[in-house]
């Protein structure tokens, strides 16, 4: 299958074997894959790094201690391809356990308003316009935590936000994920979404 959108996938101190089935998931996406090194405490220059790579004009990210399912990457490029106005699509995500159980479905129909106050709301699998992405990347790279949330409030202010109601994210709960750890704060609060 003839990739379709650029994806990276940044690596730190996630266990080899999250990562290992991380990439097994991957199998058979329409998606040219971009390993890096993460940027310990530098999410945002890191992610920079990511987006750079590649010339395909839709991207993607994808953690390396989540699961994703191959096919939604396919459904949605479909959908930014039918919707010109559209510069970002995203999907449902499934909770799981550090064990890759099942902990239950988040529903995430789009809302501006949610997504302005919660971190989480655009979380599952996203794929933006590299159009709409490389113009706000100098706004996150001296972000740690709330570098992906800036970024996909920043692309969102540029047209409109599709979202696909199926599971096109695993995304695993464990103690260490970035959000959890004390460190992801020490750079201060979470940015200032206020500016135009």
């Amino acid at each position: 299958m003839e990739p379709r959108i650029d994806v990276h996938l940044l690596t730190l101190d996630e266990p080899a074997e999250w990562r290992q089935e991380c990439l097994a998931s991957l199998a058979g996406a329409p998606i040219r894959l971009h390993l890096l090194p993460g940027i310990p405490g530098c999410v945002g220059r890191a992610r920079a790094a990511g987006f750079a790579r590649g010339t395909l004009p839709l991207v993607s990210f994808v953690d390396p201690d989540d699961r994703y399912e191959a096919h939604a990457f396919a459904h949605l490029a479909d959908a930014l391809d039918a919707c010109p106005s559209a510069v970002l699509a995203y999907t449902d995500e499934a909770l799981i356990d550090e064990h890759g159980d099942s902990l239950g479905v988040r529903r995430l129909a789009y809302s501006a308003f949610q997504h302005a106050h919660s971190a989480s709301h655009v979380h599952g699998l996203i794929v933006m316009r590299r159009s709409a992405v490389e113009p706000v990347l100098p706004r996150i790279t001296d972000l740690d935590a709330g570098a992906d949330w800036l970024l996909t409030r920043l692309v969102a202010r540029q047209g409109s936000v599709l979202h696909l109601p199926l599971v096109g994210r695993h995304w695993r709960q464990h103690p260490n994920q970035h959000h959890r750890r004390t460190r992801s704060t020490a750079s201060g609060p979470l940015p200032s979404l206020a500016t135009p």
